[in-house]
């Protein structure tokens, strides 16, 4: 077996050639390892990769499969998590130099918890930006992530070293989190499938009604069993609930289709060229699909990038003095506002969040699920934190409200562009939805890609210019 072998599976098929004999998890894991030294040093995905643990991990799984008793659904599946994510003995960054000492985990957080009590080998943790405020791969603690896809491009964030890590056939499963689009957004950068779950269907910690965390995976048919080991009521979340049932197929679901919003960047020809592509292939697994017109009266996002501000200057300034000055002067320029905010005018920016929901929950009194773009741009460089300097996170136009109104939503792979470069789309389900939504992406990118998504042919050596 090569590594190519290995990025073609799906989790069902590697998990019956566990079963079956015929794949060896010591091997997988020697693989992953082994692509890790290769090109993380191009693209600066990973950091406390831990092999030795690994590898013992996995001896221990292929022995319990060789006497028929896993230890659960993911055994000697290697995953890695994002740097948010706490896991005993690894450390917490949060992707800025203000942590640059690291908190050390000496609990696990939902996630990692019950990765680990499926059996999965966590191979590492994955890099992200300051804060997680930015959609993209530029930390001041772990440097600039890259694109397999392409080096000089973005890998997306802020789950970035996730999505870059997945792309270049690192690992099976990766979870990152997500507050305006940062699972959806590296998925999309990446060519990658990512679910934002229904808020609290997968618990973490700090417990939160806007951050969820999420899974990610290279192929969209796997989204449904990742979220079926992640998901559930926890106890440290109090907003988590349980993964629900649906009580009918997809295929007499009414889909609406969005090309705008109407507020946020232009969106660009080739995100549109493969928007309509998903439109075509989606019509043949569903009841109805039907193009609809913006659906917002002003301009939703702009009162949720105020959350933001002040989200990160909660945190820079809670840092110490002498800590403060390695926040990046953009993100610092950005947040700066929110110092001093009165009561009033927190509540002003709030009032326009709960306008924008209402509206975005008025969008399924008619659809079941929306189709729009992950984002109004293909890619951009880098180096760069966003598309806009002033706000970085500007291009979440179609991802961010889904936080605040709490959907469920996809992001898959739609196509390529001219530069060979990954394109998604996005999915968006009815709240607690989220199986079924789940089990459209992955019919929908199976009508995307001729021969199957598996014929797709992975970055797997990083690609030095696109």
């Amino acid at each position: 077996m090569v590594l190519e072998d290995v990025s073609k599976l799906t989790l069902d098929h590697m998990l019956q050639g566990f079963r079956a004999g015929t794949i060896d998890p010591v091997e997988v894991v020697e693989l992953t390892l082994g692509q890790i030294a290769r090109v993380d040093g191009d693209i600066n995905a990973l950091y406390e990769v831990q092999p030795d643990a690994s590898l013992d991990a996995a001896k221990s799984a292929a022995k319990r499969y060789r006497h028929g008793r896993p230890a659960g659904a993911l055994d000697g599946v290697p995953v890695t998590i994002k740097d948010s994510v706490h896991a005993i003995g690894t450390r917490w960054h949060h992707g800025s130099r203000i942590h640059a000492d690291g908190l050390l985990g000496t609990t696990d957080a939902p996630p990692t918890e019950r990765l680990k009590a499926a059996g999965a080998i966590i191979v590492g943790k994955t890099k992200m930006p300051d804060f997680g405020l930015s959609g993209s791969g530029v930390s001041s603690f772990h440097g600039v992530v890259r694109n397999p896809w392409g080096l000089a491009w973005n890998p997306g964030g802020s789950s970035a070293g996730a999505g870059a890590s997945l792309a270049a056939g690192i690992g099976m499963l990766s979870v990152g989190s997500d507050i305006a689009g940062s699972v959806r957004l590296p998925a999309s950068h990446c060519g990658l499938a990512a679910l934002k779950p229904t808020q609290g269907m997968i618990a973490h910690t700090p417990a939160s009604d806007v951050r969820s965390a999420g899974p990610m995976t290279r192929y969209a048919a796997d989204l449904e069993a990742h979220l079926r080991v992640l998901g559930g009521v926890h106890r440290h979340d109090r907003f988590s609930v349980p993964v629900t049932e649906p009580s009918e197929s997809f295929g007499t679901a009414r889909v609406a289709v969005y090309r705008s919003f109407g507020f946020g960047p232009p969106e660009e020809t080739a995100v549109l060229d493969v928007l309509s592509r998903a439109e075509r292939a989606i019509s043949g697994l569903v009841a109805k699909v039907a193009s609809a017109p913006p659906p917002y009266d002003f301009d939703a996002y702009l009162p949720i990038d105020d959350t933001f501000k002040l989200r990160g200057w909660r945190e820079h300034a809670s840092a110490d003095e002498q800590l403060r000055q390695h926040t990046p002067p953009q993100l610092f320029d950005w947040f700066e506002e929110a110092r001093g905010w009165s009561a009033e005018r927190v509540a002003f920016f709030e009032a326009g969040v709960a306008r924008g929901v209402a509206q975005t929950n008025a969008l399924f009194e008619d659809s079941d699920f929306l189709l729009t773009p992950v984002m109004p741009v293909v890619n951009f460089p880098a180096e760069e934190r966003g598309i806009d300097p002033a706000m970085p996170l500007r291009h979440c136009t179609f991802t961010a409200m889904f936080n605040q109104s709490g959907h469920p939503a996809v992001s898959l792979c739609g196509g390529l562009d001219s530069r060979g470069l990954p394109v998604g789309v996005q999915l968006v389900g009815r709240r607690f939805d989220d199986i079924r939504l789940c089990r459209l992406a992955a019919a929908l990118e199976a009508a995307l890609w001729p021969g199957g998504p598996q014929a797709r042919q992975w970055p797997l050596q990083p690609r030095k210019a696109t």
